[in-house]
């Protein structure tokens, strides 16, 4: 890893809060550093489980609300709607920086832009596949399906990061992923492109959190500034993908546009767009890509058992709520290796 840039005036984007500077859980010391304190232990944990519930909450809310505009709503058009994301967030941004002045990242550079393009590609493809897996999959299979993305993720890792992870953890996250196979088997309701659709996001989450934290190392740039060149350089590939699969047309031709309700949930959308990718580049930058991932497991009973309810829900069968139990099994065992981890590096 890089050394981070002292902060400076000309570097704002360099400009880390103390208060946020903490080691990471899977950071390994050197040989040469001094092993953490308690309190240091204690703020590691603190700070890494805040930003991690703040990720989850925003996550499983955001589920449902894209759910609600395709399955209620018959917005389908998904890659029109990360159009609209995209937008929001950089005209967002952009208010709270220039006008209420209460963020700070530096202005668009395009040295800096090929840094971090590899984030908005990858992004752009996640998205775009993820919306439409959740589309064709019920909530509780799409969320078993997301769940493969942690041992993807663990792989890149180690192999753009140089960031290796303990046997446990590779044992916990195989648990979790025979879980979600064995419930994909299980599943009659959804077709196998559909599951396909599933594991290709889950791939390209993989290589977006990843490119997330190394280009964060990279540049300097704090989760602000990462979010920005994020959103301007998505919308040419996004806006492509919606023009191939001729999403425009439909769109302009919506029905519901003028729709109260429909417009509540949309712009709801868009807020928890743009909180979304902050929490997750946040939590990325704060703790680790798998970590990252990870947390989503720890939303996934109440999102399982929500999902299994709402928008057609799913046919529960023996096999699938076996799959659906070890999956979570997983899930608590790399909760255990994680912190069993810290506390060894205490």
């Amino acid at each position: 890893m890089t050394a981070e840039p002292p902060p400076s005036s000309e570097n704002p984007d360099a400009m880390r809060d103390s208060s946020l500077r903490v080691r990471l859980l899977d950071e390994k010391p050197s040989a040469d550093a001094k092993p953490p304190t308690d309190t240091e232990v204690r703020r590691t944990v603190l700070v890494s489980l805040a930003v991690c519930s703040f990720y989850i909450v925003i996550s499983s809310s955001m589920v449902f609300v894209n759910k609600a505009l395709s399955y209620t709503y018959h917005f389908k058009t998904t890659n029109v709607l990360l159009l609209f994301q995209m937008l929001f967030t950089v005209a967002l941004l952009r208010f709270l920086r220039d006008v209420l002045h209460l963020i700070d990242f530096a202005n668009f550079d395009l040295v800096t832009a090929r840094q971090v393009a590899p984030v908005s590609i990858f992004y752009s493809l996640n998205a775009a596949v993820a919306l439409v897996a959740l589309r064709e999959l019920s909530v509780p299979s799409y969320t078993l399906i997301k769940r493969l993305a942690p041992l993807l993720t663990v792989f890149l890792e180690a192999l753009l990061l140089h960031r290796f992870a303990t046997r446990a953890i590779v044992i916990s996250l195989l648990v979790m992923s025979s879980g979600t196979v064995l419930a994909a088997n299980a599943d009659l309701s959804s077709s196998n492109f559909a599951w396909l659709l599933g594991f290709a996001s889950c791939f390209f989450q993989a290589l977006y959190l990843t490119f997330v934290k190394r280009s964060g190392v990279d540049t300097g740039m704090n989760s602000f500034g990462i979010l920005y060149y994020h959103s301007i350089l998505s919308l040419p590939c996004i806006s492509c993908i919606a023009l191939a699969v001729g999403e425009i047309s439909p769109a302009l031709a919506f029905e519901n546009w003028t729709s109260p309700s429909f417009l509540v949930v949309l712009v709801a959308s868009l807020f928890m767009g743009l909180l979304l990718n902050y929490a997750l580049f946040l939590c990325t930058e704060l703790t680790s890509p798998t970590s990252t991932v990870v947390s989503g497991q720890v939303k996934a009973m109440a999102q399982t058992a929500i999902g299994t309810f709402t928008f057609g829900g799913v046919d529960m069968n023996s096999r699938y709520l076996a799959g659906t139990m070890l999956n979570i099994t997983g899930g608590f065992m790399y909760a255990f290796a994680k912190l069993r981890s810290i506390r060894e590096r205490s």
